[in-house]
């Protein structure tokens, strides 16, 4: 699991402060989404503080769809995610809008080796929540993924933990990192794919610019240009080449390529 930690490196309130706990007080874990397809804790912040009018944000760890962890406050701050149980919550936002989206697997996966951390790090935080299973908020789709299966999820890997060694434990992480760093690779291939098709298409989109331009019309000035040369003994006969010369210049000029005067 890759984290980035990022407190004090975020948005915040010019006066509004959150209110701090002691570990002991966090009893449960609560699992959001973030409602928006893509994003970022910096972009949440922002939205936080500035619109909502909050200290800073709301989550304590963001994990973003390609499986990096971000840490945006350490777990003592009390942030405002579920309402009057805040006190006793942490909060961690999935980004994706999982109405429409599903978690990718690298993103489930982080989030379910975050929360076991989390739970061996934090004994009295052994209940893991989704948004809308907290009082007050059973109306609200968040985090709308089947909570019940990501906490049988968790409880596999807990009996998985309790059964293997050391060494068959280090080996099994081992190839969950190797399958996430696969994962992450792919990811980035399809992006890389994605932009060059774009370039490609751009570069089409000019070209058949380029054509067009050469196909044009020989431009009114072209023509008076060629006779005056014609006249002064610089060319014996008005040929096509001759109008293709200022063909040429009125697209190159279109393109940017010269300027006024340069010619």
């Amino acid at each position: 699991m890759k984290m980035v930690d990022l407190r004090g490196k975020l948005p915040i309130h010019k006066t509004k402060r959150y209110n701090t706990r002691r570990l002991t007080d966090i009893r449960s874990i609560a699992i959001h989404h973030s409602l928006t397809l893509t994003g970022s804790p910096e972009a949440f912040a922002n939205y936080h503080v500035n619109t909502n009018n909050w200290p800073g944000i709301a989550y304590t760890f963001v994990v973003q769809r390609d499986g990096t962890v971000y840490k945006c406050w350490d777990p003592e701050m009390v942030t405002y995610h579920v309402g009057n149980s805040n006190k006793h919550a942490l909060g961690i936002c999935l980004v994706g809008d999982f109405r429409s989206q599903r978690p990718t697997p690298a993103q489930y996966q982080a989030a379910l080796e975050l929360v076991r951390q989390l739970r061996k790090a934090i004994p009295t935080a052994q209940q893991v929540e989704g948004h809308s299973e907290y009082p007050g908020y059973s109306w609200k789709a968040c985090p709308v993924i089947n909570m019940n299966t990501f906490r049988d999820d968790l409880d596999q890997i807990r009996e998985r933990d309790e059964s293997m060694n050391a060494s068959e434990k280090a080996s099994f992480e081992a190839l969950e990192r190797k399958v996430a760093s696969l994962e992450n690779s792919k990811n980035v291939l399809k992006k890389g794919l994605q932009e060059q098709g774009q370039t490609i298409k751009k570069q089409r989109a000019r070209i058949e610019e380029l054509e067009r331009l050469h196909k044009m019309d020989v431009p009114s000035w072209a023509k008076a240009a060629v006779d005056e040369a014609l006249a002064a003994g610089l060319i014996d006969t008005p040929n096509g080449s001759s109008y293709d010369f200022y063909r040429l210049i009125t697209v190159l000029y279109r393109c940017g390529i010269i300027k006024k005067g340069d010619v």
